[in-house]
């Protein structure tokens, strides 16, 4: 959220009868979850206010109650950005289809060991490819860029996570 929160072009809708743009105050952060009868989407109200436990514990009740079928329609709709980590299935990257009415979806493909110069240095590293959808009318690939770019600088150094807080 603190990426949104530093980028809130990407937490935005596109209302096309006013023709305009309309940034939203809150995140209601989707996150994709495969289960037997196939992809839902459940949205963690509010993600902004919630420190990272919280935002953990959120995401485990509600993918248990995805598996269950026991989400209610409330806790299927109303979400702002989508989170989509398709490496669960092995899969290093892919393009991420935009959640209508929302903006932008952020793609996590899986971790994987892969040499990489780090300091000067050849050495294995953990690496993980981040995608990013984005509605060209909200922001340019400039935000969309910075975005990206600060999302991987908390994944490469929690302490920018930490001081965006």
């Amino acid at each position: 959220t603190a990426a949104l929160a530093r980028y809130p072009e990407l937490n935005s809708t596109v209302d096309t009868e006013a023709r305009e743009i309309v940034r939203l105050d809150h995140i209601h952060l989707g996150f994709a979850a495969q289960t037997e009868r196939g992809l839902v989407v459940p949205v963690v109200r509010d993600a902004h206010t919630r420190d990272a436990e919280s935002l953990s514990a959120e995401f485990v009740r509600l993918t248990e109650a995805a598996r269950t079928g026991t989400l209610t329609p409330a806790q299927l709709t109303g979400g702002t950005f989508t989170l989509n980590n398709y490496g669960v299935f092995g899969v290093d990257g892919s393009t991420p289809i935009i959640n209508h009415p929302e903006a932008a979806m952020l793609g996590v493909g899986r971790i994987v060991p892969k040499p990489w110069v780090y300091e000067g240095e050849l050495a294995v590293r953990q690496v993980v490819q981040l995608s990013l959808t984005f509605d060209h009318r909200v922001c340019d690939g400039g935000t969309a860029g910075g975005f990206l770019r600060h999302v991987a600088d908390c994944v490469e150094q929690p302490a920018v996570l930490l001081r965006s807080l």
